[in-house]
């Protein structure tokens, strides 16, 4: 059945080139070993086995020779790889494990290539009413889908209608040996407090229990992917005025339930962990439905969500910061700017930009302190840099960031937006673009 399921399963790709995430535990050994056996049916099959030494465990180097020595023998090339697992607050040990796992993974992926788990039905049982417990909305409670795009390639579960009884007996069958991680015992852990105390109980009082959840996960991704499109729909309604964001009055005017649909899309397509439900309420009320000066901010992991004017934005939290660096530049070399602002580089052209001279005087880059002015080219009198900056309508988070390009310590381009007028390079004359 095992071999079935696979040999179907690559037979609807068109790609040839598969990752297995191989554990060395018995679930991978099985799906390491089926492959293999299949290779002969598809001769153009590539394999590579990629093992994640999260070194969390005393025994995670004898795991390692393990999977080296099994790799040996079915002739399958393998790679270690290394992590750090950073557990931040209100992340447990499972899933910090896992995010460094897959990120480790994703950078492996070249373009179109398949990444192969050996999650199965259990598992997929397991997940879902871990979610059911954690309250769950649909997306949740959908689980894992059995093939999606991940990093270049796609990430796919061929075994989520394989049992683990099914599983352990291929293994046995055909004498595999395979590692024991003896934390997928500990019952600290909520997952194995699940599989190993509560599932016996209900397979005893529901024997078809799994294949009832199994069927509510199914119930759900097929919901989920109506809300999705849904979601997509709307969203192609609400483009807000900068690349990326979200119009506010035209998503005040859906219910309340599309609003956090397309919230939760639109906060995904982009890369973000999905906010709690209670973060994604503080949204609704706190930034949406806030007044249009104000300038609120939600926050949650690696992502908060802001707003200006009619605009709402999503975006990494801003990092430490401070305005009064002044960073000396020779116009040459490319110039690091602090808070992960990026690099500035200079480049040569011709009757615009910046007057080539310039690289021969002193060059500073500074950020706002306040009071700044400036004559642009086109525009009579002084203007104060604080209402350019309301008027090129950039958001206050990022004004005091922007970088100011000083020459001789005279303000001479504010970087990305202008340039002052007697810096300007006229028409054949040498010019130098910041970007």
């Amino acid at each position: 059945m095992i071999k079935e399921i696979l040999r179907t399963f690559l037979s609807n790709l068109s790609q040839n080139n598969f990752l297995i995430a191989y554990s060395g535990g018995v679930d991978s050994c099985v799906l390491l070993h089926a492959v293999v056996r299949l290779r002969q049916d598809f001769p153009e099959l590539k394999l590579k086995a990629i093992h994640i030494h999260h070194g969390l465990f005393a025994e995670a180097d004898q795991w390692v020779h393990h999977c080296q020595k099994i790799c040996a023998e079915l002739k399958v090339d393998l790679q270690i790889i290394k992590v750090e697992v950073k557990r931040s607050k209100g992340v447990s040990i499972e899933e910090a494990a896992r995010d460094a796992r897959y990120t480790a993974l994703a950078k492996m992926l070249q373009e179109n290539d398949g990444l192969i788990t050996a999650h199965h039905a259990d598992d997929q049982a397991e997940t879902c009413l871990l979610q059911f417990l954690r309250g769950a909305g649909i997306k949740g409670l959908a689980s894992m889908p059995a093939i999606i795009n991940f990093a270049q390639g796609f990430l796919a579960r061929p075994f989520l209608s394989v049992t683990r009884a099914e599983i352990l007996n291929y293994a046995q069958k055909n004498n595999l040996n395979w590692v024991e991680d003896k934390s997928n015992h500990d019952l600290k852990f909520t997952r194995n407090f699940l599989r190993y105390k509560i599932m016996p109980e209900f397979i005893k009082r529901w024997p078809n229990i799994n294949k009832t959840i199994l069927r509510v996960a199914d119930n759900c991704s097929d919901a989920n992917e109506l809300l999705k499109d849904l979601a997509l729909q709307d969203i192609r309604k609400l483009p807000g005025r900068v690349a990326k964001t979200l119009s506010i009055t035209k998503l005040q005017k859906l219910s309340l339930a599309r609003q956090k649909n397309v919230l939760r899309e639109w906060i995904s397509s982009q890369d973000f962990r999905l906010p709690s439900a209670i973060k994604l309420q503080h949204i609704i009320t706190d930034v949406i439905n806030a007044r249009v000066d104000a300038a609120p901010c939600v926050a949650w992991e690696k992502a908060e969500i802001r707003r200006f004017k009619d605009d709402l934005y999503v975006m990494t939290p801003l990092a430490d910061f401070d305005c009064n660096n002044i960073l000396f530049w020779d116009g040459k070399k490319p110039l690091k700017l602090p808070g992960n602002l990026g690099v500035l580089r200079a480049k040569k052209v011709i009757g615009k930009g910046l007057k080539a001279e310039v690289l021969n005087k002193n060059i500073e880059i500074r950020f706002r302190q306040g009071g700044e002015q400036c004559k642009l080219l086109g525009r009579a009198g002084t203007h104060k840099l604080k209402k350019l900056f309301q008027e090129w309508n950039i958001p206050p988070w990022q004004r005091d960031r922007v970088p100011l390009l000083y020459i001789n310590n005279k303000l001479s381009a504010v970087i990305g937006y202008a340039i002052c007028q007697e810096f300007v390079a006229q028409s054949n004359e040498d010019g130098i673009v910041v970007v």
